[in-house]
């Protein structure tokens, strides 16, 4: 079992997720996708299975506001 940073950061439309472990990069559209793409890019990434990989997400960064994660 994995356990992963990860840092968000909103981008235009998209939400900017960053792997600093596996050095990776994924987006998504919605913030409620967040968790769920981390740990999809983690998976393919490290040929590891989905259900053994847990994401912590450090911060949520908006521009012009900071960082929003609670």
């Amino acid at each position: 079992m994995g356990t992963y940073d990860v840092t968000v950061k909103r981008d235009g439309r998209w939400w900017m997720i960053t792997v600093p472990q596996i050095d990776q990069v994924t987006q998504a559209r919605r913030i409620d996708e967040i968790e769920e793409m981390a740990r999809s890019l983690i998976s393919i990434s490290t040929d590891s299975p989905l259900d053994d990989i847990t994401v912590n997400i450090r911060n949520i960064v908006v521009p012009d506001v900071g960082d929003v994660a609670v």
